[in-house]
């Protein structure tokens, strides 16, 4: 896995998401279910988002606000 150095920013339907917490998605910032098959000891994080809206996905997976960027990424 390498570390992406910017969020990932998308406009946002209101539904039920799963953010990719391990990095091994090949669908970032969204599980695929790598970290089951790589066996990386994390699991996702289910955000329910209630209205369409913008959102800055954490791509570093580093945040101390996940699963949304908190300019982490900066430091590492």
């Amino acid at each position: 896995m390498s570390i992406q150095k910017s969020p990932i920013v998308k406009k946002e339907p209101p539904r039920k998401v799963a953010w990719c917490a391990c990095g091994e998605s090949q669908n970032q910032p969204y599980c695929d279910g790598s970290h089951s098959a790589k066996n990386t000891g994390k699991t996702p994080i289910i955000v329910d988002i209630t209205e369409e809206k913008t959102v800055a996905w954490c791509a570093c997976k580093q945040s101390g606000n996940k699963p949304y960027c908190d300019g982490t990424h900066s430091r590492i």
